[in-house]
């Protein structure tokens, strides 16, 4: 018979030599037996080892290994001779140690246990002195891209995000860690994986050292992770489900999809578990402490983040749900991961506070411009068509619709035609200009309808189809609505004006546009609360609450007083440009900005060098931050304490927003203490005092009116918007 080879690479002679063989290997065997029992496998044993770890297995025996749950690579680790920190142990028998040593050298050259291509042990590649702080941020920033990369080219590839587990039978096996590992560039790794074993059975529990080194934290370097999948019922990742871009409600850009969290929640690497608080309540205290003051995140879209330890968990929340409702932008708490890297430091005394406490500002900062560029807010927005194409079209749309335009005003059909219009524009692909001036139409004929919801649905609609600018449109399409209807006469338009327009205002007092603001607050309705359906509470702080008509009329000589201080602002503003060095004038334009447009990041830095040292150093001590509860409470006490000292008034309403800024902040982190109480008594009191700025007016009408505090008009119309699905379906407002 001819000799052949198995599988294994084992040779295969005649059976009658075989015998002879056998019984002369076993005599060997036997006598070294005798001679030393116990002293370790032999040279023909690990040579048969390592013939099995060489070559691959088949599927039969890949199930058959499954049922003995025994593998070859466990079996190499039970008995293996080589230690891979020390080198070769010594065996009880030196007449045999050379060739247990070469064998061993030779069978475990690619055992798991040993290395993976060119990978060692986890062990075997912690730096020899630990990284630097910046040295820690860098590299969890080039793990959060390489991750973030790895998980989008998985979803281009497959058509969907990876599930949080490999799952076998409904049981949870492998994190998605580990299926990401092709798009890691590490599939010599991946292939290693039996998926349908758990995480800590053999072969998955031998490769556990073995983590790659984008999921090493740099603060530790073992075999843990904290990069975690947001998994909650409500997460993205949640139910261990096959997340799609069309099942994310809220956008993929608005939901996130990858977070880093603390050190005690972090887990084995292969392990099939991910961020899932049980308290949602409670969540920001499993996030925040590795980076300095904030947490490296990503969001669906593949875009790398980095949030401030100061994002409140309501804001937390609305980032980690994918349900539509909340109307929260990515951009109300993003922040580029640069932002961390360029701080390099772990706390507020760094040079980075450093260039803002000198009290200068860049006269070229200072603007008293009231034209702000429109941002490009949305994705996908077409640019406005030129003016002549406009025109063109304008004129077209009078040739087609001109009877249509005259018969829907005689039979009061405006809203059907309007939309009519904005259906048709939207499937006019290749008619920018076209779908542009039919939107205007739609937009003419709402208001000629005297339907505000519908107005404000098709003003929404072109805004987010084109360039235009947000604030200008609602601007203008609030104060021509107001000029064409009696808005007062009904209940429904009346209480969607007010809050549509209490949100223009506070955008345009961030753009300077006081004159503008007046004439809104001026179209405002009158605003009858018991008749009209607003929210009044019963007794606030030992006081009723203004009425919310008497509100209205407050915001309404606050706003003309405003423009006012504005005008001299703006001469200020010149001056300072030419003096940038005047500290007083500076000074005095950071309490404008300050106390007026509540536009801190722009005043704090003008006042700290002023006359007045107490507000100087509170402003200075502003400008440092704070990292925790202890540091939120010492700043809120210092801005109240500054308010005490002041009259009924703008500066006195400024100096207590911006206490009750600090106070909300730690009641986020606070346990419960006599402190909390002391934070809840003050911020009661803060909220029950008769609003002194057009700000804090406006904040008090948005609580009676059940409105976010902060909304502004991109939370608005993201919310409000609703796509036409196709021509003939019936137009809902959002």
């Amino acid at each position: 018979m001819s000799d052949s080879t198995s599988g294994s690479g084992i040779v295969l002679r005649p059976v009658g030599l075989r015998n002879i063989v056998g019984k002369m290997v076993s005599l060997v065997l036997g006598c070294q037996l005798l001679c030393c029992g116990g002293c370790g496998p032999s040279k023909e044993e690990l040579m048969m080892r390592a013939a099995q770890r060489a070559r691959p297995k088949s599927s039969d025996e890949k199930e058959e290994s499954a049922k003995a749950q025994t593998q070859p690579v466990s079996t190499a680790i039970a008995s293996k001779v080589v230690d891979a920190k020390a080198g070769v142990k010594e065996t009880a028998n030196a007449a045999t140690t050379s060739a247990v040593q070469k064998a061993a050298k030779d069978s475990d050259a690619n055992s798991p246990e040993e290395t993976i291509g060119d990978w060692k042990p986890v062990s075997d590649r912690k730096p020899a002195n630990p990284l630097g702080e910046p040295e820690r941020h860098a590299k969890a920033v080039e793990n959060l891209n390489r991750l973030t990369e790895a998980l989008m080219a998985y979803k281009e590839d497959k058509g969907h995000y990876p599930p949080s587990a490999q799952a076998k039978a409904g049981i949870k096996t492998l994190s998605w860690r580990v299926l990401i590992l092709p798009y890691l560039g590490h599939q010599d790794l991946f292939e290693k994986f039996d998926l349908n074993m758990p995480w800590n059975r053999s072969p998955n529990k031998e490769l556990i050292e073995f983590i790659p080194d984008e999921l090493i934290s740099p603060e530790r370097f073992d075999s843990k992770t904290n990069w975690m999948l947001p998994a909650h019922r409500n997460y993205m990742f949640g139910d261990n489900r096959y997340p799609r871009d069309r099942n994310i409600e809220d956008g993929i850009e608005n939901t996130l999809m990858l977070v880093e969290v603390n050190d005690d929640l972090a887990v084995e690497w292969t392990r099939p578990v991910d961020f899932e608080p049980a308290d949602l309540g409670a969540l920001k205290g499993s996030l925040g402490d590795l980076r300095s003051g904030g947490t490296l995140v990503a969001w669906a879209n593949g875009w790398p983040s980095y949030v401030a330890n100061s994002v409140s968990t309501k804001q937390w929340t609305n980032a980690f749900t994918y349900e539509s409702g909340d109307g929260q932008r990515a951009g109300a708490i993003h922040k580029e991961p640069d932002a961390l890297l360029a701080a390099n430091k772990p706390s507020r005394s760094e040079t980075n506070v450093e260039a803002k406490v000198t009290g200068r500002v860049e006269a070229s900062k200072v603007v008293e411009n009231t034209e702000v560029e429109a941002e490009s807010w949305g994705e996908n927005r077409l640019p406005v068509p030129p003016s002549p194409d406009l025109a063109t079209s304008n004129q077209r749309i009078e040739q087609l619709f001109g009877e249509q335009l005259v018969r829907a005003k005689q039979n009061q059909t405006q809203a059907e035609l309007s939309n009519d219009f904005l259906k048709k524009s939207l499937v006019m692909s290749d008619d920018a200009a076209g779908a542009y001036a039919l939107q205007n139409a739609a937009i003419d004929l709402a208001i000629d309808s005297g339907d505000f919801m519908l107005f404000q649905t098709v003003l929404d609609q072109h805004a987010s189809t084109f360039e235009v600018d947000l604030y200008q449109v609602n601007r203008d399409g609030l104060l021509e609505f107001s000029r064409r209807n009696d808005v007062d006469e009904d209940t429904a338009s009346q209480m969607a004006f007010v809050r549509r327009a209490l949100v223009a205002i506070q955008e345009g007092l961030k753009r300077n546009d006081f004159e503008g603001v007046g004439r809104i607050a001026s179209a405002l309705p009158r605003v009858e609360e018991e008749r009209r359906g607003f929210r009044r509470a019963n007794v606030r702080g030992g006081k009723r609450e203004v009425s919310a008509e008497k509100l209205v009329r407050i915001l309404q000589t606050q706003l003309s007083s405003a423009n006012k201080q504005y005008e001299q602002a703006a001469e200020k503003v010149a001056e300072y440009r030419k003096n940038p060095d005047d500290a007083e004038l500076a000074s005095a334009l950071g309490r404008f900005y300050c106390f007026l447009k509540g536009d801190w990041a722009m005043g704090l830095p003008l006042v700290i060098n002023g006359t007045s040292e107490k507000l100087s150093r509170v402003a200075k001590r502003d400008l440092e931050g704070a990292n925790d509860a202890e540091d939120f409470l010492a700043l809120g006490d210092m801005w109240w304490e500054l308010s005490e000292g002041l009259p009924a008034g703008i500066y006195r309403q400024g100096t207590r927003d911006r206490a009750g800024y600090w106070y909300e902040q730690s009641l986020e982190v606070m346990p419960e203490s006599l402190d909390r109480l002391h934070v809840q008594a003050r911020v009661k009191e803060w909220q029950s005092q008769d609003p002194g700025s057009p700000l804090a007016t406006i904040r008090t009408i948005n609580r009676q009116l059940g409105l976010a505090e902060n909304a502004d008009l991109e939370q608005v119309v993201a919310r409000k918007r609703t796509q036409v699905n196709a021509p003939g379906d019936d137009y809902e407002d959002g």
